[in-house]
């Protein structure tokens, strides 16, 4: 059996994302792994949400990083490891072309990632999952939306 040492998961902070970083969170702890844990923010489109734009006197890049970073420190609380080590990409490029780079540049050994279940005409998960999963040189483990219960 591979005994995974560094554990990476991807999150979006969707419902699907935080059952994934729960599954994560487990299976560093069962194995006595390390834990990182990585938002990509892809790129700053003009069709944001209001409540998504930053102020005009603050550098975009800056307002991203920094609202991902605190969401990610509440994640890793949640998740019972501080320790985490927390990382924000600000990327021109896809997450999933983003997250599968990372994996390799860090020595990472396993990758979580959820899977939204949008599926494309050939059965595939979303473009992300489906990027990671194609891209990544180590496991990748997708974490379907499910109704049912996560044993801690």
């Amino acid at each position: 059996m591979i005994k995974y040492k560094n554990i990476l998961i991807a999150t979006d902070f969707s419902e699907i994302g935080d059952q994934a970083a729960r599954q994560a969170s487990g299976l560093a702890t069962l194995l006595g792994a390390k834990l990182t844990i990585i938002h990509v923010v892809e790129h700053f489109p003009e069709d944001m949400p209001e409540g998504a734009v930053p102020p005009e006197n603050v550098d975009p890049k800056k307002f991203f990083y920094d609202r991902a970073y605190t969401e990610l420190e509440k994640l890793s609380n949640n998740l019972g490891h501080p320790e985490a080590k927390l990382e924000v990409l600000i990327s021109n490029y896809s997450a999933g072309k983003e997250i599968a780079e990372y994996a390799t540049q860090k020595d990472i050994d396993f990758i979580v990632v959820g899977a939204h279940g949008k599926r494309g005409p050939f059965g595939v998960s979303g473009s992300t999952a489906n990027r990671v999963t194609h891209s990544a040189k180590v496991d990748v483990l997708l974490v379907h939306a499910m109704n049912q219960e996560i044993i801690d």
